[in-house]
């Protein structure tokens, strides 16, 4: 396989297709916006804020990756998981909004040559495409993780959706 077919293969393995772990799309799948906003005890953050922090960074990369630059901003890496209440269609939007930038960023990948995906991320940042898609679809499959954990510990999970009881 190709770099860029190993890198496809990994945004579609998080995004939707099901393979050595759940995708976003199961996870998230059939979660009422109450159930998303619930949180644990512990300090844990909730389904809901966990999406919003994946919005808030896989747009920022959308972003760089269509050649734009994000806003400038003092970023505080907790408050990217905004909890938005328990309307069902503010949860439906974001889970929307998600999907469309895992999609954009998906078409983004496919329909560009090696050279730009070998070239540098963007100015100052020292690392390939390749390497920052790569540690995003990390980044993805680790809260989707944290995403069925939740949904597990909090009685809504499917198991035949993978991974078990």
């Amino acid at each position: 396989m190709s770099p860029k077919e190993i890198i496809l293969e990994q945004l579609k393995a998080a995004h939707d297709q099901k393979n050595w772990f759940v995708p976003f799309t199961d996870a998230a799948a059939g979660l009422s916006a109450s159930d998303a906003s619930k949180k644990d005890s512990s300090g844990n953050h909730s389904v809901w804020g966990i999406v919003n922090h994946l919005i808030f960074w896989n747009g920022r990369w959308l972003t760089r990756l269509n050649g734009g630059k994000p806003p400038e901003e003092e970023i505080d890496n907790s408050s990217t998981f905004t909890d938005s209440g328990t309307d069902e269609e503010n949860w439906l939007s974001s889970v929307k909004k998600l999907n469309e930038i895992s999609l954009a960023i998906i078409e983004k990948v496919n329909n560009s040559d090696d050279g730009y995906l070998s070239s540098e991320a963007f100015p100052g940042y020292g690392a390939s495409w390749y390497e920052m898609l790569t540690q995003m679809t990390i980044h993805n499959a680790y809260h989707i993780g944290q995403i069925v954990h939740l949904r597990k510990q909090f009685g809504n999970w499917d198991p035949s959706k993978g991974v078990g009881a």
